[in-house]
This record gives structure tokens, C-alpha cells and sequence, in this order.
């Protein structure tokens, strides 16, 4: 038995307690938004995320939620000056304690104590804001059992228990956690509670057409605070990376694609907040076109735009093929794509002439890497986005050989081949980044010899690539020209000449 499906056993076991102490009514809806509340209250404490959060509740629940749906909630709950209210069931449990000198509401603060623990330590740590948080929900349990009149017994001692910080865990804030830290060696053990309200949590399940409302009481604070994505590069905004994508060269059609897809994701998470019903969406793409035509790129700047919109928990792209993923013998094949998929896992799988997969009817080891990654987009779908490109009648004939392939992806971006005007621009970003420049006479030869190559292209032409060739012959051609003259100036250094591009291009045009 896995550690998921022992917490669940608990948890039937405390709502099998509840409804036979207190047998005039059903208790396990109740108990559920209480064990939720309490659940998202201690992870979200820890200002991080970790996949096991996902899992646990689903596995608690029977609902399929998102990575997205579980990080709101432990925000919502997660501010430590929110503590939860005693449910209805818990009172009941201590007036009939009253009355029968029994000891029920003992026997629950034990049970509630034992599950919740299992559950802040699902990812492997228990950090010192879990184990405050989980102090305050059983002492208020217990301060509310003695008001009744009912000695529950002394608080656990947590202090034991205490692990360090688990480095791997998603969404992690150190900042937040050493602020969250100084706060609990500030509070005082006097410090009045206020009065409970109540706050609205949205757990909706993939599962289900109608958003789920759980109902939570909760003691009042101010608005919940945004959780906080880790990012090596602070400059990698939502839009300062669509203004990147915007900056390329040409591909104005992919570009609104992507605007229009990050549109409908931002208004999903709205109505989702909201309570509103949310379509369903398949975040998986295909990128059509020749090679050269900026698909990887395109490919690295989505992964990184699914991460700042909360898509995934952590936005690297994983490029690869046939060759990464293709094994010599059946068995081994799907061992090595299982590899790379773990390497993209949290991120995109990018995964480049795809078609070739799916080449030859009897190709088994191609079928069989296809069918392990349809079970990782099925098995891991909010940890997951597949991107697969290649030629545009290709890319579509693979997406129609298997109709796994065709219920998952229903996105295309066209990506276009680069007119002339558009490899000469590629070519002078080229010449900016490395310090280069084009005489006019350069220009217009350079100009003249894109537009004869952008009219005779066929399915080989190697767009920004072929801008790329050509630059590189075009200064290792202006070294050999400058490379034996007396007085090098800067101005040598730096300028292609007419000469340079004839060299590069072997004077056709």
C-alpha cells in the first residue's frame, strides 16, 4: 500500500468515527472541507508546491485537480493570520462528551492529529511553519473542547519531528519562508483570535462540467498573497517575454497564435477564480513549416510563458527526436523515452521532425515511444506539454496516424517560410550581435541574392539557417581579406563589403 492510499484508508476510517458517534447525520462532507481547509492551510504555510499536494487530494477526494487549482487554494488559506474556525461536528462531539462522560472528541483530535501530520509530511519534510500551523488547528480544537468543559489531554510536541526545507519542492520562496520563520518567534501566546468568517475556496475537478465551491471558515486577514515563482532570469516577465516573442523577425501569424493562446488562458484563470465554468483546454502543440523557420525558439519562449502563467511548475524545454528517443530492440525504446520524458517533466517536451516516428506502417519502435509519450501526457497532464514539429504535410499525416495523437493535439501554428527583406533583417541581427556591419553595396547584393534564394526555395531551404551560413562565410571571407593588410582599423573589423558577401555566396544571384 503507497503512502497515498494509507492517509485515504485514515481518513475513511475518521469519517466511519464520526458518523458512528454522532449517528443522526451524515458527516463526511463536513469532514471533507475541514480535512481540504486544514490540508491546504499547513502546505500553503511553506510558501511552496510539490506534486505529491496534486496527488494526495486527489487521491482524498476522487477528483482529478490542477496544479493551478491546489496552488490558488493554499494561497487562499496559506496566510498564517487565517486560522481555521471548530466545524459544527467537532462541538457535537464535545457536548455529547458532556453528557456521557465518553472521551469522542479525544479520540478525533488523535485521529485528525495523525492524518494531518501524514499529509504535511507527503513530500518527505516537515518544516517548522507546518508544525506551527498544525499547533494552532489542534489547539484551537482543543481550547474549544475545555470551554466545553471536556480536558482533550496536553499538544503534541512537534518539535522532534522538524525536517529541513525540501529543496526539490515546486514554487519555493526563501524570502517568504525566513519572513513566515521571524513572524512565529514574534508572535505572543495572549494574542487575541478574531472572529471567524467565512472564505470560499475553488477546488473545480477536471473531472466535472460544473465548478465545485468548498466552503471554508477561516479567521479574517487581508487579501491572500500571490505565490511566488522562482525564476533564474528576474528580467523573464510575462511581458518582457512576449515582447521578445513580438521582437523576432516575420512570423506574424505564430505570433498572434501565441497571443491569442496566452488571452484564453488568462481569462480561463479569471473565471476559474470567479467560480465560472472553464473550458477545457489541451496546452500541447503542433509547430508546422521548414526547417529554420524559428520553431525552437518559438518552442523555448512558450515553455517559458506556460511557466509565468502557473501552466507549469517549472518551464525548461527539452528538445529532442527520433534518435534520443528510439531504442535498438522493443522494451528498451520505451525505457529511453521514459528518460527523456522525466527530464521535461515540469516543462515542455519538445520534440523536433516528429513525423519520423511514425514513418514506415511496420515501424514498432516508433509506435512504441509514441504510445509511452500519449501515457505521460495522460499520466502527468499538469506537469506536462508536448510541442512537436516538423514539415507542414508530414506534421499533419503523423497527427492522423494515431488517434491518440489527434485527440491531443488540436493546435497548429504555422510557421512561414522568411521572405527576402525578412532573411536580410535575421542576417543584420546577425552583424549587431557580433559586432559587424554591411556597407550599401553589401546590402544591396546581399538583398539581391535572399530574394533569388526566397523565390527558388523548395522543401530544403534552410531559412534563418541559410542567413546564418552565409554570415559565417561572410566574416571568415572579411578575415582573410583584412588578415594581411599593415594597418587594421576598427572600421576594418567591422565592416562586410560587397566582396565579402560574392565570396560567401559564390557570386550567384
Amino acid at each position: 500500500m503507497d503512502k497515498f492510499t494509507e492517509i485515504k484508508t485514515e481518513y475513511e476510517g475518521m469519517v466511519d468515527f464520526l458518523n458512528a458517534s454522532l449517528p443522526d447525520e451524515q458527516h463526511g462532507e463536513a469532514l471533507m472541507l475541514y480535512y481540504l481547509a486544514a490540508t491546504l492551510k499547513i502546505w500553503g504555510s511553506n510558501y511552496l508546491y510539490s506534486p505529491d499536494y496534486k496527488t494526495l487530494l486527489s487521491c482524498i477526494s476522487g477528483k482529478d485537480y490542477t496544479i493551478e487549482q491546489v496552488v490558488t487554494a493554499m494561497g487562499c488559506c496559506g496566510d498564517e493570520e487565517r486560522l481555521l474556525a471548530v466545524p459544527d461536528f467537532f462541538d457535537k462531539l464535545v457536548k455529547k462528551d458532556a453528557e456521557n462522560s465518553s472521551d469522542l472528541a479525544s479520540s478525533f483530535i488523535e485521529k485528525l492529529n495523525d492524518i494531518l501530520f501524514a499529509s504535511a509530511t507527503i513530500n518527505g519534510d516537515f518544516t517548522v511553519e507546518e508544525a506551527n500551523c498544525l499547533s494552532q488547528i489542534i489547539g484551537a480544537l482543543q481550547r474549544r473542547a475545555l470551554s466545553g468543559g471536556v480536558n482533550v489531554g496536553s499538544s503534541p510536541d512537534y518539535s522532534l519531528k522538524i525536517t529541513e526545507k525540501k529543496e526539490d519542492s515546486y514554487l519555493q520562496n526563501d524570502a517568504l519562508t525566513q519572513a513566515a520563520r521571524d513572524s512565529v518567534t514574534q508572535k505572543t501566546e495572549n494574542k487575541p483570535a478574531p472572529e471567524p468568517i467565512t472564505i470560499t475556496v475553488h477546488l473545480t475537478a477536471d473531472t466535472s462540467n460544473v465548478s465545485s465551491v468548498s466552503d471554508v471558515q477561516a479567521e479574517p486577514s487581508a487579501e491572500a498573497p500571490s505565490v511566488s515563482r522562482p525564476s533564474e532570469n528576474e528580467s523573464e516577465t510575462l511581458e518582457n517575454l512576449l515582447a521578445e516573442l513580438d521582437g523576432l523577425v516575420g512570423l506574424e501569424g505564430v505570433k498572434q497564435d501565441v497571443h491569442s493562446l496566452m488571452n484564453f488562458i488568462k481569462v480561463s484563470q479569471i473565471r476559474q477564480k470567479r467560480g465560472m465554468h472553464v473550458p477545457t483546454i489541451s496546452y500541447h502543440l503542433v509547430f508546422t513549416g521548414n526547417p529554420g523557420t524559428g520553431k525552437t525558439t518559438v518552442a523555448r519562449l512558450v515553455a517559458k510563458l506556460y511557466y509565468q502563467m502557473g501552466i507549469l511548475p517549472q518551464g525548461q524545454l527539452v528538445e529532442t527526436d527520433r534518435s534520443a528517443l528510439v531504442a535498438g530492440y522493443l522494451g528498451q525504446t520505451a525505457i529511453k523515452t521514459q528518460k527523456v520524458i522525466q527530464e521535461a517533466m515540469g516543462g515542455v517536451l519538445f520534440i523536433d521532425e516528429a513525423y519520423s516516428l511514425a514513418g514506415e506502417t511496420d515501424d514498432s519502435y516508433g509506435k512504441e515511444a509514441i504510445e509511452t509519450i500519449l501515457k505521460a501526457m495522460e499520466d502527468h497532464r499538469d506537469e506536462l506539454v508536448v510541442i512537436v514539429a516538423g514539415y507542414t504535410g508530414l506534421m499533419h499525416k503523423f497527427i492522423e496516424s494515431n488517434p491518440g495523437l489527434s485527440s491531443r493535439f488540436s493546435k497548429y501554428f504555422e510557421f512561414p517560410d522568411y521572405s527576402g527583406d525578412e532573411l536580410l533583417s535575421i542576417f543584420n541581427r546577425f552583424c549587431q550581435k557580433n559586432g559587424y556591419s554591411l556597407d550599401d553595396e553589401a546590402t544591396a547584393l546581399l538583398k539581391e541574392q535572399f530574394d533569388y534564394l526566397f523565390e527558388e526555395r523548395n522543401e530544403h531551404f534552410g531559412n534563418a539557417r541559410t542567413a546564418r551560413n552565409i554570415f559565417e562565410k561572410a566574416i571568415n571571407a572579411q578575415a582573410d581579406r583584412i588578415a594581411s593588410l599593415d594597418n587594421i582599423s576598427d572600421s576594418d573589423l567591422e565592416m562586410i563589403t560587397a566582396d565579402d558577401i560574392v565570396s560567401a555566396t559564390g557570386g550567384i544571384a
